[in-house]
């Protein structure tokens, strides 16, 4: 069954991880996909791999002109959009409150807040033309709870997880349904990055305190969250709007 056929996606932060498993995946249940990322290399490797029915385009997303340029170079390329994915993030430094500097909250809050703001307000008009669509915000369970040693990351998850029940609520009657993902630890780059800056040197030893504290024992995988974000786009949930949905392996239930 192809979940997703003739549908288009713009996924911001593409070129890896979440991002780039989402792309894959998209594409093999029958999208087209716009894959976005810093820089370009990356993004068109992966969309050149897929072949037919895939752009790769570099986009910062922290820019309101260049997410502009990526809904014009979907329409231009697809015709319309359906869904996006707005899924780039960075964790920034990892240490206490009062050692964070002004450039550290305000590197990632451009990002992971801005980015998505200029991410919506670029793509309303093109899912208003299609008639509705869907938005999904990688939030974090970072955006459900807190995190000692993480206050700019933690709290631009918050700050998402806000704004898509404002949207929600706001774009519903349309027909654009938004929602937020909400992975809890995933096996990837960034939670190497945190688990590093949290001991440098010793980042097994924080991987493995994260695991003891997932019921399922494990972190969770860049697919999974990919399939979660597959599901949002589909028709098939067409009756979910502005909640969190959960890939953390029972991290939460605690």
């Amino acid at each position: 069954m192809s979940l997703l056929k003739d549908k288009v996606i713009v996924i911001t932060g593409g070129a890896g991880g979440i991002g780039e498993a989402t792309a894959r995946m998209a594409h093999a249940q029958g999208a087209s996909v716009v894959i976005t990322d810093l820089e370009a290399g990356p993004v068109e490797e992966i969309a050149d791999a897929l072949g037919d029915r895939a752009l790769g385009l570099a986009v910062d997303v922290s820019c309101r002109e260049d997410n502009q340029r990526m809904v014009a170079a979907a329409l231009e390329r697809f015709g319309r959009v359906d869904s996006v994915f707005l899924n780039a993030g960075i964790e920034g430094q990892v240490g206490p409150f009062d050692s964070r500097s002004d450039s550290a909250w305000e590197s990632v809050l451009a990002v992971n807040l801005h980015g998505v703001r200029f991410g919506v307000e670029a793509v309303l008009p093109a899912l208003r033309q299609a008639g509705g669509g869907s938005i999904v915000i990688t939030s974090s369970v970072a955006g459900l709870r807190g995190a000692a040693g993480l206050s700019p990351y933690v709290s631009s998850k918050h700050a998402v997880v806000g704004l898509m029940r404002c949207l929600a609520a706001e774009l519903g009657p349309e027909g654009i349904r938004v929602n937020t993902l909400n992975p809890g630890p995933v096996d990837n780059r960034m939670m190497r990055s945190i688990e590093d800056q949290a001991k440098p040197g010793h980042g097994e030893e924080i991987h493995k305190m994260f695991s003891s504290r997932i019921p399922l024992g494990r972190y969770v995988s860049n697919e999974e969250c990919a399939s979660m974000a597959v599901y949002l786009f589909s028709d098939q949930s067409t009756g979910c709007n502005g909640n969190c949905y959960l890939v953390d392996g029972g991290y939460c239930a605690q």
